[in-house]
């Protein structure tokens, strides 16, 4: 399986280079622009998180046919801790959004601290060339 790795400062404005990564890969996969939009929503939730850290935030993107696989870190224990549990109340929480517009939300440990993968499926609507 191809990957594509984008590693950007932890700053707010270059999280479009990873956007811009993502929609680059969409387009060369023939994804829908619902797909691409909520592939955008999870990445943007998850940059957000962490956009006062130091150092910087990798995201390995794995196309496949008909997935997409996303692994996105290393974060905080914060952001860690918002995706382990759900909000108790009403608000749309960190995990509540990205169970939303994904097919699965993981946590994995890593050496450099945890990471966020992302799996999203969709219909092949058309041969990409």
């Amino acid at each position: 399986m191809e990957e594509i790795i984008v590693t950007i400062p932890r700053e707010r404005p270059f999280g479009a280079v990873a956007g811009f990564v993502l929609g680059g890969v969409a387009a060369r996969q023939g994804l829908t622009i619902d797909v691409l939009d909520d592939l955008h929503v999870a990445l943007d939730s998850l940059l957000d998180r962490e956009g006062t850290g130091d150092g910087a935030v990798t995201v390995v993107l794995r196309p496949g046919t008909g997935s997409v696989e996303a692994s996105i870190g290393p974060f905080d224990r914060a952001t860690v801790a918002e995706l382990e549990h759900e909000a108790a109340d009403e608000r749309l929480g960190l995990r509540r959004l990205l169970t939303t517009v994904v097919d699965s939300v993981a946590l994995s440990d890593r050496e450099d601290g945890c990471w966020v993968d992302l799996h999203k499926t969709y219909a092949l609507t058309a041969e990409v060339h």
